[in-house]
């Protein structure tokens, strides 16, 4: 027996909630409303970007007209805040005198051997050694026969480290033909590694160092032997009064150059 009732009333129910089928007229007005919607988004769109255009300055021109003051421009950068971290924590103990030498070339290019002079004097004041004055690389492609002295001020090199490590200019007479230990120090070693290479001296008394590539600035130092790292490199490495002198004269010209301009 069917329901007639109910029939009835769910065909009620779907015609309500069911869209009727749109008219051509309707859906053509539909697009006609959205283009124009489009176009309008467009038009507001392109003035916002040409009058953010408009307000930007004219770099070009800018830099053509605009002198920097020679003192300013020769001024050290910005510092935003940050200080320099290179002094002693009041824990720290001076260096003392020590019959054991570390001998070192350094490899690589300039930045690389400046970055891998300041690990070996990490490692000599970690391993409690006398750290001869470096040898820079000499047998590598770059075939520069520089020595420390030409590049570094070798004087201030010793004197500014000096409560740091002792550092001397050759190893001594006495020790030129003793057997050496060669090392390669392996990279990214922390202290606890140059803490174990002590045990070389029980059998050397010099420590040869192939290279300098130590690469300790990641390796969980202690805060006086990063800072330490910081005095030899920004501080200690000095380059030498003949370049110091030419980089004056370079920056005089400049100077000269950025007033006549």
């Amino acid at each position: 027996m069917v329901n007639r009732g109910s029939s009835h009333y769910r065909a009620s129910l779907t015609s309500r909630f069911l869209p009727r089928k749109a008219s051509p007229y309707a859906i053509t007005l539909y697009i006609i409303s959205l283009f124009a919607f489009s176009v309008f988004i467009f038009l507001f769109n392109t003035r916002n970007i040409l009058e953010e255009d408009e307000q930007k300055p004219n770099f070009s021109g800018e830099f053509q007209s605009t002198q920097i003051p020679e003192e300013e421009l020769w001024d050290a950068p910005f510092s935003y805040g940050l200080q320099s971290c290179i002094k002693r924590t009041a824990k720290y103990k001076a260096a003392h005198g020590s019959d054991r030498y570390i001998t070192v070339r350094s490899n690589g290019g300039l930045n690389q051997m400046r970055t891998g002079i300041s690990d070996m004097v990490a490692v000599a004041r970690i391993m409690n050694a006398t750290l001869v004055v470096p040898q820079l690389d000499k047998r590598s492609f770059w075939k520069d026969s520089s020595t420390f002295s030409d590049i570094f001020d070798e004087l201030h090199f010793i004197e500014s480290l000096k409560r740091d490590v002792r550092i001397v200019k050759e190893l001594p007479k006495n020790l030129e033909a003793v057997p050496r230990a060669r090392k390669h120090f392996t990279s990214w070693s922390g202290v606890g590694y140059y803490e174990e290479m002590k045990q070389l001296w029980k059998e050397y008394q010099v420590i040869h160092v192939a290279k300098s590539d130590s690469r300790l600035a990641n390796n969980n130092l202690p805060l006086d032997i990063q800072r330490l790292r910081c005095r030899a490199l920004y501080h200690a490495l000095r380059f030498s009064p003949p370049i110091e002198s030419l980089g004056k004269v370079l920056s005089m010209h400049a100077g000269d150059t950025t007033e006549a301009g």
